[in-house]
């Protein structure tokens, strides 16, 4: 039930030289902003929207891309939501650089040939992926090695911060257990499938036999219903689970899943934070079936718990770690292109 992910990107046309650690290099490409008096381009920018665009698609769940775009997330429009933060991530990893390059910071030779052969790379696989990239951007090789050698050097700099200022991107237990109490959800639930290739033993003739699709999918349903009335009149939800339930993973979850946004189909995901804790959903189907799904209490302690600690402190650095970046536009020069971002197509 948990998602994968994807990638994309796309174009360019002025001039500029682009001027980062080992990549000093001329390339043609129409400028998107200056920080600091450094360009910045539209491919570049689009580098990092399709890497926003793979993110949001993700945690979304949508199957549908082009509606997806078009519709609207908190009261903007998602495709434009994906464009500001696109911008936002180029600013702070252009603030970064420039932070990095004041303290001395700069990409290892090491890092660097592995960057250039990374772009340069001709075994087919490598190069199908690194030409597809370039494509949907606009990047060429050395814009591609530059955008590469940029997020390097930005991540030598967070590195330096938190090797010597880290409590400034450690969040506080506090804060952990807040994000967890806001962004977690803790679910059991019973799955009637709807699988239409289930088989039917005829014992009077010893043979398997399958029952045509619309009839077993009626069936199913039927019997969700049935299970769903059981649970809603109080009956023991473990022992439902165990007797009706059809989801492979019970075996490995048997205490249920604990889970944050982005992590299950879209469907189960919704019905199960709308839930109170104690509530038991109507019938949710998905791809897979119906779905009773019961919330409990979060748990405090095992492994999901582990991870998800894990999960949120990462989480929470990173926010920390982009304020910080953010608190530097003030000192410095930023020039941005508007009419070049408005022109970009999301779809």
């Amino acid at each position: 039930m948990t998602k994968m992910k994807r990638m994309a990107a796309l174009t360019c046309v002025l001039c500029l030289l682009l001027s980062l650690t080992g990549c000093g290099k001329l390339q043609i490409s129409r400028e998107i902003a200056k920080v600091n008096g450094r360009i910045v381009t539209k491919a570049e920018y689009m580098y990092y929207l399709e890497n926003v665009k793979q993110q949001m698609l993700s945690e979304s769940g949508a199957t549908d891309a082009e509606n997806f775009w078009e519709a609207e997330i908190d009261g903007e429009k998602a495709s434009e939501a994906a464009k500001k933060k696109a911008l936002e991530e180029m600013l702070r990893v252009e603030m970064a650089c420039i932070k990095a390059e004041e303290k001395g910071l700069t990409v290892s030779e090491d890092e660097l040939k592995q960057i250039r052969a990374t772009v340069k790379a001709t075994d087919s696989a490598s190069k199908a992926q690194v030409d597809s990239v370039k494509e949907m951007t606009g990047l060429s090789d050395d814009g591609l090695i530059s955008v590469f050698t940029k997020t390097a050097l930005a991540s030598a700099y967070a590195t330096d911060l938190n090797q010597n200022d880290p409590e400034a991107l450690t969040p506080s237990k506090e804060e952990i257990a807040a994000a967890y109490e806001q962004e977690y959800v803790h679910v059991k639930h019973i799955l009637i499938s709807n699988t239409e290739n289930t088989t039917a033993t005829d014992e009077a003739e010893g043979e398997a036999t399958t029952m045509p699709a619309e009839e077993y999918t009626a069936q199913q349903k039927e019997l969700a219903e049935s299970v769903l009335q059981k649970a809603k009149a109080g009956e023991d939800f473990d022992r439902l689970v165990q007797t009706y339930g059809e989801d492979p993973g019970m075996e490995s979850t048997p205490e249920g899943y604990t889970f944050t946004k982005g992590q299950m189909v879209a469907a189960f995901e919704s019905a199960s934070y709308a839930l109170e804790v104690g509530a038991i959903s109507d019938l949710v189907e998905t791809e897979y079936g119906w779905h009773i799904i019961k919330r409990y209490k979060l748990p405090t302690s095992g492994t999901s718990y582990d991870e998800a600690v894990q999960t949120l402190t990462s989480s929470l650095a990173q926010d920390k770690y982009n304020a910080i970046l953010d608190s530097y536009k003030s000192e410095m020069t930023i020039e941005i292109h508007q009419n070049v971002i408005d022109g970009v197509k999301v779809d």
